[in-house]
């Protein structure tokens, strides 16, 4: 650069400042004028690397191994962050909306991100065939879904767990047999999906021990050069135990893992608490992505108590699904037939917790909200031939019995919890 054009930039930045520069300074001020170009630069990069972080915090409501993650952002521009997903025939709106909101916003912010869809986890859901290619196909209708709910994959990499595993096998097995060592059977069975209720003796298919080990592994694997994880909070203990192997094996580098929020349950049933496993899939409290008939329904059931904002799980869904997506959220009092429009979740609250808000006013404005969100995604369906034609597939992609063998080990812990109670099965049709 020319010094005459290096100076100039140099005066606009340092007017920036409020320092005062002489009309026709001497080419030995230049060095002082470069300083002051150079901490503009730093203070650039630390509010990219402030900015950055506070994407991340918007997303994750826990962070591991937090403290590295400022040294990472400004250490490298474009860290790399892994999505952890598991493909799903019954996809709902945590994986469907969530999703496509938390990776738009890390792309956004200059994340290189990339979706790392687990196929080799999906059978652990005994409706779900054991066969690669038929769940790869349940795989291409969970990205299809995102398109239609606008997930930005053009700038996103899809990652096949089965593909990494068949390129990287020496390094990924080696991994996760050494984690296996690491821990007893007694260990390994506590990170089962919820094992509090059980709060004894369970019995567990092995694949559950097996796939803690695998997931472990994945996630640490130094092939995927993974800087950033990406789980959900249902995920919580996986990402503990690979904290607690890291700190064992006194690994150095460490990937952060950050934990994005979950809907909370829309219905108070007492069932489900104990039943976390069986019940996430469970339509009669949840609300999937195909559930446009069905969604006045559910949200007209949900719990909304009056004045109560804390763990409502109503405003719970205004947080994180209706404000990200509409930047409002308008409600029509039935009182009077005023419309009232909330720029914040601040005000929201605020409005509920004095009684200004009717509880029945905001569930009717929830269910439009949802409602339109998923009429969208249905438009996208009906216009596409290839998404129809992924949606036709799914059909065959579903087993239609539990085998007898995986029926006796589920029964087998309801009567751990519940002596004498016959468990419930639910078939969500897709």
């Amino acid at each position: 650069m020319a010094p005459k054009l290096r100076l100039g930039l140099a005066r606009r930045y340092a007017s920036k400042l409020e320092l005062n520069c002489a009309e026709e300074p001497e080419f030995a001020a230049m060095d002082s004028l470069a300083d002051v170009v150079a901490n503009i630069c730093r203070d650039t990069r630390e509010s990219s690397c402030d900015e950055r972080i506070a994407v991340l915090r918007s997303i994750g409501e826990h962070c591991v191994y937090g403290s590295e993650l400022r040294l990472l952002l400004k250490k490298k521009e474009a860290p790399i962050c892994y999505v952890w997903f598991e493909p799903t025939p019954w996809m709902d709106i945590t994986q469907g909306l969530l999703k496509t909101i938390y990776v738009n916003k890390m792309v956004k912010a200059g994340y290189i991100v990339k979706i790392l869809i687990a196929d080799w986890f999906a059978p652990r859901n005994y409706k779900i065939c054991n066969n690669k290619s038929k769940v790869r196909n349940i795989g291409y209708y969970n990205i299809e879904m995102w398109k239609a709910a606008g997930m930005d994959l053009d700038r996103v990499e899809i990652v096949w767990l089965s593909d990494e595993l068949e390129r990287h096998a020496p390094d990924y097995w080696s991994l996760a047999l050494d984690v296996s060592r690491k821990y007893t059977m007694k260990r390994m069975a506590s990170f089962y999906v919820d094992p509090a209720p059980f709060g004894g003796p369970q019995v567990l298919p092995a694949a559950d021990i097996f796939y803690t080990c695998m997931q472990v592994a994945a996630t640490l694997c130094q092939k995927l050069q993974a800087d950033i994880w990406l789980f959900s909070m249902d995920q919580w203990d996986i990402a503990v135990l690979t904290r607690e192997y890291c700190e064992d094996i006194k690994r150095e580098t460490k990937p952060t893992i950050m934990l994005h929020n979950i809907l909370p349950n829309l219905v108070d049933d007492p069932y489900l608490d104990h039943h976390y496993l069986y019940n996430m899939r469970d339509p009669k409290w949840n609300i999937f992505m195909h559930d446009k008939e069905h969604v006045s329904h559910r949200i007209r059931r949900a719990i909304c108590p009056p004045k109560v904002a804390v763990s409502n799980p109503c405003l719970e869904y205004v947080r994180y699904v209706i404000f990200p997506w509409f930047r409002k959220f308008e409600v029509q009092k039935e009182r009077d037939g005023s419309n009232k429009a909330f720029a914040c979740m601040e005000e929201l609250i605020v409005d509920y917790e004095s009684g200004d808000l009717d509880p029945v006013d905001v569930k009717l404005a929830l269910e439009r909200g949802i409602y339109k969100i998923l009429e969208h995604v249905d438009d996208y369906f009906n216009s596409k031939a290839e998404a129809q034609a992924v949606i036709m597939a799914l059909k065959d992609q579903i087993e239609p019995t539990v085998s007898a063998d995986q029926l006796k080990i589920y029964r087998q812990n309801e009567d751990i919890i519940h002596p004498g109670y016959t468990p419930r099965y639910h078939d969500h049709e897709v």
